[in-house]
């Protein structure tokens, strides 16, 4: 599957809040999802991920990175976050229903997700991200 840079211009401008197609992810995987970054501070930044759970329910992944100064790369540890923000399990999995959900993820209802969501639970494989 390609995607036209044509195709990618008219994702992002569907989106809202500055949200944008993660297209590496596609590049990857095949798979559509948008990204959003908030700066918490210097160092450190969540970034949501919007996309489809394996129940074909829309869900918003969050992760907390640290980025050193001066340093290519930013690291994250652990599971991060996971919440369902509809239960509706949908036939096909849609970006244009991905993109109208960016209209009210605002920062501040990000942030607030993300306050109200607990890290996901280890399963011994891998490390438990800290509460962020």
């Amino acid at each position: 599957m390609c995607l036209k840079k044509e195709q990618i211009i008219k994702i992002n401008n569907s989106c809202r809040n500055d949200w944008q197609l993660d297209v590496k992810y596609f590049l990857m995987y095949k798979e559509k999802i948008l990204i959003k970054r908030i700066d918490l501070d210097e160092q450190n930044f969540l970034e949501f991920s919007l996309r489809y759970s394996t129940e074909n329910k829309v869900q918003i992944h969050i992760s907390k990175f640290f980025h050193k100064p001066n340093e290519e790369v930013a690291i994250t540890s652990g599971l991060g976050k996971t919440a369902i923000l509809d239960d509706t399990i949908v036939k096909r999995r849609n970006i244009n229903k991905l993109t109208e959900y960016t209209k009210k993820l605002t920062n501040d209802k990000l942030l607030e997700i993300n306050k109200n969501t607990e890290v996901n639970k280890s399963n011994g494989m891998i490390l438990q991200s800290e509460d962020f």
